[in-house]
């Protein structure tokens, strides 16, 4: 009965660090996942000139911008 208590709190203990590894990871790399999504819409946008596209991603810049302390300009839909 110990034995089998004592696999169970080991593999406890190493889900909870696995989990807290990847939270950790995974929340200093968000800006970056972030940047590069910008960066391919812009690219997209690029290729079809739609303004409803260039306003949707001008809202992700300002979004990025406020969040990520970044100051990426935005586009000129006009």
């Amino acid at each position: 009965m110990l034995n089998r208590q004592k696999w169970i709190l080991i593999i406890l203990a190493v889900g909870l660090f696995a989990s807290v590894i990847s939270f950790v990871l995974e929340s200093s790399n968000v800006c970056s996942v972030r940047q590069l999504n910008i960066v391919t819409d812009t690219m997209q946008y690029e290729k079809t000139k739609d303004p409803l596209v260039c306003d949707a991603l001008n809202s992700k810049i300002s979004q990025f911008n406020d969040a990520c302390k970044s100051n990426i300009e935005e586009l000129d839909c006009g």
